[in-house]
């Protein structure tokens, strides 16, 4: 039995949301389950929070190909939807719930800072109520003078000295800036964050060309063989085939999608050779079979590589 319709069965389907004529997963666990579940890497195509100013790492949405997205609908695991409220100008309830939203925010904030500041004092009290009994005494207070020891009389009078914890604790907490508006975090959503049943489920065509059906045939076949694959721009040819998730293993195919009549130069040949040579990866040419029911595959590589049998 297929443990993909178990799975299916069980648990809610993950929504795919379609704008214009690309694909969105907004969700961060709907992103890990995808990964994780189904071998689904997509491309992040946003910005950081706390790094917005750099590209190198890139954070939600994942921008799905269509290959991906064409796979999941056919295994039942997602939903393409439209949320047409989305693209309406904003009623004015929403606006208010929205303004009552960030003030909750706003005020969870001023709190989460008491908290912390509340902690760090605590953490310290014993070092605050002896600078409070020193300067009681008359007493300096540096740091030079506090690593000085005292003498038997003017440390019993020192601990003599009662101190209200309690006081002092609201008294150093009173010294804390007040949080203004326009200093607070802003929260950018990676979902919509109020529930909404105005959702249009979508009836995607795809594919809608021969080539488009042969790709995703090439695709698919690979995924069904264990392989997370991913888009093969960057090297120049249609996918990569990762033996494993990406994070932990380097691809091992450079695969190019070809039609059977479609010729390939020497030249061409020579440099998909060389790219996969200098890369350490094994190029794989993919073409329909003479009666169109299956896929063959050709590889290439130079005779001296040192990659060895994959």
């Amino acid at each position: 039995m297929d443990d993909t319709k178990n799975d299916v069965n069980n648990d809610m389907k993950i929504d795919l949301i379609l704008s214009g004529s690309e694909i969105f997963i907004w969700s961060a666990d709907d992103w890990l389950k995808l990964r994780q579940k189904y071998k689904i890497l997509g491309d992040c195509i946003g910005c950081i929070a706390k790094k917005p100013r750099q590209d190198i790492l890139l954070g939600l949405p994942m921008l799905l190909h269509p290959e991906e997205a064409k796979l999941l609908l056919d295994k039942g695991v997602v939903r393409m939807i439209q949320q047409p409220m989305l693209r309406e100008t904003p009623t004015e309830s929403l606006k208010q719930k929205f303004e009552e939203y960030r003030n909750k925010l706003f005020i969870e904030q001023q709190q989460c800072l008491v908290d912390q500041r509340r902690t760090q004092i605590i953490s310290v009290m014993d070092n605050i109520v002896e600078g409070k009994r020193r300067k009681i005494l008359g007493l300096h207070i540096t740091k030079k003078n506090l690593k000085k020891p005292l003498d038997s009389e003017t440390r019993k009078s020192l601990d003599s000295i009662e101190i209200d914890r309690d006081a002092l604790l609201e008294e150093e907490l009173a010294k804390l800036p007040k949080l203004e508006k326009q200093d607070a975090l802003i929260q950018t959503p990676t979902a919509y964050p109020w529930h909404t049943d105005a959702i249009k489920v979508e009836n995607w065509n795809y594919p809608s060309s021969e080539e488009e059906s042969f790709r995703y045939r090439v695709f698919k076949d690979f995924w069904d063989q264990g392989y997370f694959v991913s888009t093969g721009q960057k090297f120049g040819c249609d996918f990569l085939a990762y033996p494993g998730d990406p994070i932990m293993f380097h691809s091992q195919l450079l695969i190019h999608c070809k039609n059977r009549n479609e010729e390939i130069s020497v030249p061409e040949l020579v440099a998909f050779s060389r790219m996969g040579s200098h890369v350490r990866k094994i190029v794989v040419f993919a073409t329909l079979s003479e009666d169109g029911k299956n896929i063959d595959y050709f590889s290439s590589r130079w005779a001296d590589s040192s990659m060895g049998d994959i």
